[in-house]
């Protein structure tokens, strides 16, 4: 028995089996997230408590150690930010929505995509900066899976050999990588002309080049303007509120890197007006990967021969 037949036999044991490893690649996400943008090692030293003592491995199980520590470290009652396990536990429903929604193969690349975006989403909300390793490294590595995974670009017929199939492939992924990037820069420059101010910078470019890379030119476009929506419907409500009580001081979030919190203060030097894009792009992207692809796809298809 293989382990296709298993998991169609079984289905709950890859389920579970996914959901476990997302919630230990969140867990590592939320080390990389605050070390990486602070130029810290990710691998030394260990896990630790902001008191400097070592947070032991039944104190450091994804979700599930946060809720029976109640939020506060071990060794000191220090506040463990509610981040840790929201980053865990969205990775881990993440992996396993890629799981059950997707084919196997496309799943897995699927989940390797939806780290890099949940990586650059929350260094973006920290830092107002994208990671050029992570964006364009997973442009190049999206490019190079598209060609090895012709299935995740359906662009060629059904029964094109091999060879038209990863060219096809990769055509799709390299129009995408100009149009997600040929869109924002074009929208760069036109907030820039109405708002005589940057509206996205060069990170936001590269970010929606790489989901172009993973998704072709029509999550890209889906991204870029389903991320806009998106946002606009979640952050106008709050711009408003937060006018409404502009005079209170709201308290800092707490940035925290291993499970250790509350000395570690956010980045203060970012424009406290600005509103990172790339979270929304993130957003947009997974929301296309998982579940608008196929139907997304064909009505643009049905929209583009009918335009030529």
């Amino acid at each position: 028995m293989n382990l296709f037949e298993i998991n169609d036999a079984f289905p709950q044991i890859f389920q579970a089996f996914f959901f476990c490893i997302g919630a230990c690649v969140g867990s590592f996400l939320n080390v990389c997230i605050y070390r990486i943008p602070a130029g810290k090692s990710i691998v030394n030293p260990p896990s630790h408590c902001a008191c400097g003592a070592p947070i032991q491995w039944y104190n450091n199980i994804p979700i599930f150690s946060w809720f029976c520590l109640r939020g506060r470290a071990k060794c000191c009652g220090r506040k463990i930010a509610f981040r840790y396990p929201l980053v865990e536990a969205l990775t881990a429903f993440i992996f396993l929505g890629m799981w059950c929604l997707l084919p196997p193969q496309t799943a897995l690349v699927g989940m390797f995509f939806a780290s890099i975006m949940i990586f650059c989403a929350f260094v973006d909300l920290d830092t107002m900066m994208l990671p050029d390793f992570a964006t364009v490294g997973g442009i190049i590595i999206g490019f190079i899976i598209s060609v090895a995974m012709p299935q995740l670009h359906i662009v060629a017929p059904e029964g094109a050999p091999l060879f038209a199939k990863m060219v096809s492939s990769a055509v799709s992924s390299a129009v995408g990588i100009i149009v997600g990037a040929g869109v924002i820069s074009i929208m760069r420059i036109f907030g820039e002309c109405v708002f005589g101010r940057e509206a996205m910078g060069e990170g936001d470019i590269i970010l929606a080049a790489c989901i172009g890379a993973f998704c072709g030119w029509q999550g890209a476009i889906f991204a870029i303007f389903g991320g806009s929506v998106i946002g606009a419907v979640l952050m106008i409500p709050i711009i408003i509120l937060a006018n409404l009580f502009k005079g209170k001081k709201a308290p800092k979030r707490p940035i925290e890197g291993d499970k250790s919190d509350a000395a570690e203060k956010p980045h203060d030097d970012c424009d406290a007006a600005a509103i990172p894009f790339g979270p929304w792009l993130a957003i947009g992207a997974l929301l296309y990967f998982m579940f608008f692809s196929k139907s997304l796809d064909a009505y643009l298809a049905n929209f583009v021969n009918v335009l030529f």
